[in-house]
């Protein structure tokens, strides 16, 4: 599918995403506010029934307890009422609570009358606890109303976050697929006309050499060394594009064999030897191709990076987490500065000059981006005349 068609496609899925979210949104108001007005009405018909179930209660008591505490049953009404119906409900329960006392409970009953006097001291008491019953249910509800508010409310930011994250994620892939597809269609294009100049570069100084003059050939020697190095990068750029598009094959490796194989090649094509400091065995759960090139890219650094004139030392040691292990590398080297541990980790950073130690700075890339696929990572140690210790984690590794 084309760049355009795809980025238009994902145009469109967000939008109908967006319409599908605000729909769904709209939906839910309508039905909260439903259920607000259901839950009005359920308060109101609440402090009736309570007030009238404390009425019916006292009366039938009424032969009893006379004239004592008649508002006694009120107060649980009043309670009741604003507790779970709001301020409004608790003020009909404590108006209906007088009117039933007045009719029904204070003599004469059917005629509505306040009594004597200690029935109405009785009266203005229920009335004032019954205020302040109110007014603290009133504030204890709207905390909680704001409680509940403020927690739907984080809910939806956080389901909002979370759809945003999900289209920023997709994007980042779809973008990260395209980056890759790039850099590897480019590497891959450029290889032929890179090889091409070292070829004719070569032939010309083979088949003229002795017509040319010394600055002459000097010139097409910087031109082939130069394209003989930009072959290299595009190599090393091509590889490192492969590891992101390549499947892994895990199966149980002995990194202790690697070492051994890659420690031998290595000296044969650097032309130096290594000695090896290891444990028996270091059985990991991987990609056999990945960790060899991972284990390559050490080894030679190991031997490139060695001082002048001395075997170079790799010491390598192991250490497991949880479900996690971890390789530890370490050489006598000419190390680093510490500031620069992560920079070296990095595609084409080197800190070095060719002249003095060549190579095109996609070794540690590498290793970084192996250990990123095996649910890991890679991280160094240095200083400058002590040599570099260079830690690959493993991720998921069975017991």
């Amino acid at each position: 599918m084309p760049k355009g068609v795809r980025g238009d496609t994902n145009v469109y899925r967000s939008q109908r995403e967006s319409r599908q979210n605000l729909l769904r949104m709209a939906r839910e108001m309508q039905a909260k506010g439903f259920l607000q007005r259901l839950d009005r009405t359920g308060g109101y018909l609440l402090a009736i029934a309570t007030t009238l179930a404390a009425t019916l209660v006292r009366f039938g008591i009424n032969h009893d307890l006379e004239e004592k505490s008649r508002m006694m049953l009120f107060v649980p009404a009043v309670l009741v009422s604003a507790w779970y119906g709001g301020s409004g409900p608790g003020m009909l329960a404590l108006l209906l609570g007088v009117f039933m006392a007045a009719w029904v409970l204070i003599p004469p009953v059917d005629a509505i009358n306040f009594g004597e006097r200690s029935d109405q001291i009785s009266l203005l008491l229920y009335g004032l606890v019954g205020l302040g019953i109110i007014a603290l249910a009133h504030r204890e509800r709207t905390e909680k109303l704001s409680r509940e508010a403020a927690q739907a409310e984080l809910e939806r930011l956080n389901q909002s976050l979370e759809e945003r994250v999900r289209d920023r994620t997709r994007e980042l892939e779809f973008a990260n697929r395209e980056l890759e597809g790039f850099c590897y269609n480019v590497s891959h294009d450029l290889r032929t006309p890179a090889r091409a100049i070292v070829g004719n570069s070569r032939i010309l100084e083979e088949d003229f050499g002795e017509e040319l003059t010394a600055p002459a050939r000097e010139k097409l020697g910087r031109i082939s060394g130069a394209a003989l190095k930009l072959s290299r990068l595009v190599d090393a750029l091509l590889v490192y594009a492969r590891l992101a598009k390549a499947g892994l094959v895990m199966e149980s490796i002995n990194l202790c064999e690697l070492l051994a194989f890659e420690a031998q090649t290595a000296s044969v094509s650097l032309g130096a030897r290594l000695r090896f400091e290891k444990p028996n065995q270091i059985v990991v759960f991987g990609d056999r191709h990945q960790l060899r090139l991972a284990i390559e890219a050490i080894v030679t650094n190991a031997i490139r990076y060695s001082k002048p004139n001395q075997i170079p030392t790799l010491v390598v040691t192991t250490e497991r987490c949880g479900n996690s292990v971890t390789v530890r590398f370490q050489d006598d080297g000419i190390g680093f500065e510490p500031q620069y541990a992560s920079k070296i980790f990095e595609p084409f950073e080197r800190l070095h000059r060719d002249e003095e130690y060549p190579g095109v700075g996609m070794g540690l890339a590498n290793v970084a981006r192996i250990a990123a696929r095996h649910h890991g990572s890679a991280w160094a140690e240095s200083s400058v005349g002590t040599g570099a210790a260079i830690y690959l984690r493993l991720g998921d590794q069975p017991e």
